[in-house]
């Protein structure tokens, strides 16, 4: 190659590499720890761990924005937050494949409703237990209180005795009324729970999941 033309292209590789660095150059905004914004074309080591922006050089633009580092207790509560949200996501498979082989072993929907109708039936047992206790407490806290109130209109000191069983019974009955409000919950709950693993049951099978018992059995509007 001739000497002018070896020249011409160094110049020219010369210019297309300034031009390629200047459009890889970038200046650097961040706000210090005074509360001071500041540019820079080369980011400082006490910025590294600031929330900062990067700008193209050559048209101004924003090309990047990173947040600042996490602190050591940042870290460690995200970490936390993680290892929750897995725990919560493995919790829930587990807990679908568990219904799924619950609802693998009943054979029809019928075997299915019968099951809840057990547990129903079981409810209600527990709830008119519950409301059995609980007006057996009154009765006692009643008759309690109506000897005290007669001992005190007779100018005689209510026991101490007596005055600790009225406490007790007071606390019983609102422990007791507390577990109806439950179970009376878990039961409205069980009726819609059935609903839903029936339509679950059968598109685990590959069928349509038929009206549901309520649906099924309501009235049709009569037209005019």
């Amino acid at each position: 190659m001739k000497p002018q033309k070896l020249f011409a292209a160094l110049v020219a590789a010369l210019v297309l590499v300034g031009t390629a660095d200047a459009q890889q150059r970038k200046l650097y905004r961040w706000v210090d720890k005074d509360g001071k914004v500041q540019f820079s074309d080369a980011l400082p080591p006490e910025a590294v761990d600031q929330a900062r922006s990067e700008i193209s050089a050559t048209s101004g633009r924003v090309t990047a924005t990173i947040d600042r580092a996490l602190t050591a207790e940042e870290r460690a509560a995200l970490e936390a937050q993680e290892a929750a949200a897995a725990a919560e996501r493995a919790a829930a498979e587990k807990a679908l494949q568990t219904e799924q082989a619950m609802l693998g072993s009943f054979q029809t929907e019928d075997d299915l409703r019968r099951s809840f109708r057990l547990r129903q039936e079981l409810l209600n047992q527990t709830l008119e237990a519950i409301e059995a206790a609980i007006a057996g407490q009154r009765d006692s806290l009643t008759s309690l209180l109506a000897q005290a109130a007669e001992a005190e209109l007779a100018g005689r000191a209510v026991g101490a005795t007596q005055v600790n069983t009225i406490r007790e019974l007071h606390r019983e009955i609102g422990k007791q009324q507390q577990m109806l409000i439950v179970k009376q919950a878990e039961l409205v709950d069980l009726d819609g729970e059935v609903e839903r693993l029936v339509t679950r049951f059968h598109e685990l099978r590959g069928e349509d999941a038929p009206p549901t018992r309520s649906a099924a059995g309501a009235t049709p509007p009569t037209s005019g």
